[in-house]
């Protein structure tokens, strides 16, 4: 079933059967590898108009969800696949919790993207890793893949799968935690045995200066390394600092901070920690203010404006908006005024003032004395 599903499959992309025929014939192609494989998904007896109709919704509203998930299009006719119908059957739990279409179609595009990208990421580091190392020995390339399957293949996909579920879990212990912190806070402060710091939250945006450079001049595989270890660094800051690592953003990252005071002292110590990490310099745009979080990200003004505050920075600068100065003062930190500054999109010049150590402002200032 899986050899008449791929031949199928390579039709529609413009490669006739016979051409695959000819090759299997000749020896230059063996789907031997796809034995290795579990077979393609059962169907139930029922189609999407079926399971439209049963659901009571209509299958524009399904095709959407489908795309949402980034999943294959459904058609009208088609048998259902029984693990789709497993879970779009279940739809109606969430109209019941009183989710609406919108809510429904947000919902997918949040979660498809996860799995997507690391389904991708399994693939790709599968024949990079796993593969390669068998053509390099000279094994023919209609059995690399079969050999790879065979031997090491079969191993990692069921890891991976519950790997997938693991870490899920671990992170949704981790945010349930914090929601009820809140809850319980809340109440405390309602019975006035507790009084909750109000402090806006604060957008951080940092990048590695020389990047494009870096990478033209030592090539692809050095700026993957840097990459990596980029990401590693971002880990540790927001771990040690309580910040969340929204994304990263190829050669940056994008942080949120409850304090900004911690998104000060967080971004001092990023690039403080580049140069010992073997990454070029970095410099940070941070910025406070009203944050909202809709579907995986963050919004609002100051998340903007900390964005064009970064992209004024120079290499080894933390640059803050005054709502940074104005919200926090942290122990060991000055803030040196910079002055008015255009930022793009931006209607009015922003008071932008640039972090730096108590000592480095110092040295800075008793060199200043000498000259």
């Amino acid at each position: 079933a899986l050899r008449v599903q791929l031949v199928e499959h390579l039709a529609a992309s413009g490669i006739v059967p016979t051409s695959v025929a000819t090759a299997i014939e000749r020896g230059a192609l063996s789907l031997s590898f796809l034995d290795n494989m579990p077979g393609p998904a059962p169907r139930v007896e029922r189609t999407h108009t079926d399971l439209c109709d049963e659901l009571g919704i209509s299958f524009e509203l399904l095709d959407r969800i489908y795309i949402g998930f980034g999943l294959p299009r459904p058609r009208p006719d088609e048998l259902v696949r029984a693990d789709d119908w497993e879970i779009i059957s279940r739809l109606p739990i969430l109209f019941a919790a009183g989710l609406g279409e919108a809510e429904i179609l947000r919902v997918a595009r949040v979660w498809g993207e996860g799995p997507r990208r690391v389904a991708e990421h399994q693939v790709r580091a599968f024949h990079e890793r796993f593969e390669e190392p068998y053509r390099q020995q000279g094994l023919p390339d209609d059995q690399v893949l079969g050999r790879a399957l065979s031997e090491v293949g079969v191993q990692v996909t069921q890891f991976c799968r519950r790997l997938n579920d693991w870490i899920y879990g671990r992170h949704f212990e981790t945010y349930a935690t914090y929601h009820r912190m809140e809850h319980v806070e809340v109440a405390l402060e309602a019975a006035e045995l507790h009084r909750r710091a109000v402090q806006p939250d604060a957008a951080v945006f940092a990048d590695l200066s020389g990047y494009t450079a870096l990478t033209d001049r030592l090539g692809d595989q050095v700026s993957v390394d840097i990459v990596l270890r980029l990401a590693e660094l971002t880990q540790e800051v927001a771990e040690r600092h309580g910040g969340r690592v929204v994304k990263m953003l190829g050669d940056g990252v994008q942080f949120i901070f409850d304090e900004p005071a911690s998104a000060v002292l967080g971004s001092l110590d990023f690039v403080d920690s580049v140069e010992p990490r073997g990454l070029p310099p970095a410099h940070i745009g941070i910025n406070a203010g009203p944050i909202t979080y809709t579907d995986g990200d963050y919004y609002g003004l100051a998340v903007i404006i900390a964005a064009r505050i970064a992209s004024t920075a120079g290499p080894g600068d933390v640059l803050v908006g005054e709502s940074v100065v104005q919200a926090s003062a942290p122990e060991g930190v000055r803030f040196e005024e910079i002055g008015p500054v255009e930022l793009k999109g931006v209607r009015r010049p922003q008071r932008i003032f640039r972090a730096v150590k108590e000592a480095a402002a110092d040295g800075r200032t008793k060199a200043g004395l000498s000259s």
